[in-house]
């Protein structure tokens, strides 16, 4: 369980948020994020995604908070999931709460499996259906992933999803 509570009390202030989470058979992820901007020209952005599998459940609670003074305020939020299979489960609440009149304030929650069309446009391509499934797994989660300012976390994480992947191959 990750919880994350910002509060965004200085003009101008910003606060970026990710993560990308994979999860295998009894795994259970849940994030909770609640940002609060009280203070002007303030941005926030989270950022989550989750891929599941093999009756892994994630769970995502955000909520962004703008108050009444928090004007000019700009904050976006997506929770996405993508289920490997029928077993896995992906439970969301995002939220917005807002008392400002000039803001910008996006938020939104999906939850699906691969797309059949990019796999077949792969698989068209010759393409191995595992090999064109890891791929369009790691494009999934590379928004995510260029959250990271740091190249080397960045890194290690990507190495880490790929060895996730190559152990299913075998």
């Amino acid at each position: 369980r990750n919880e994350c509570v910002i509060e965004l009390t200085g003009d101008d202030a910003v606060a970026h948020v990710a993560g990308a989470a994979i999860g295998d058979g009894d795994f259970h992820h849940d994030d909770t994020v609640f940002i609060t901007h009280d203070a002007l020209r303030c941005e926030s952005r989270q950022v989550f995604k989750k891929v599941l599998r093999n009756g892994a459940v994630g769970v995502f609670q955000g909520k962004i908070l703008v108050k009444k003074d928090a004007q000019k305020t700009d904050g976006y939020q997506i929770s996405q999931s993508l289920l490997l299979d029928g077993d896995s489960q992906f439970l969301a609440k995002p939220e917005l709460e807002i008392y400002a009149d000039d803001v910008v304030c996006s938020h939104g929650s999906t939850s699906g499996a691969i797309d059949d069309d990019a796999l077949f446009y792969l698989r068209a391509r010759g393409i191995p259906v595992d090999i064109a499934t890891d791929l369009l797994t790691l494009a999934f989660l590379a928004e995510a992933l260029h959250e990271i300012e740091s190249d080397s976390l960045s890194t290690a994480v990507g190495d880490r999803l790929e060895a996730w992947l190559a152990q299913r191959r075998s």
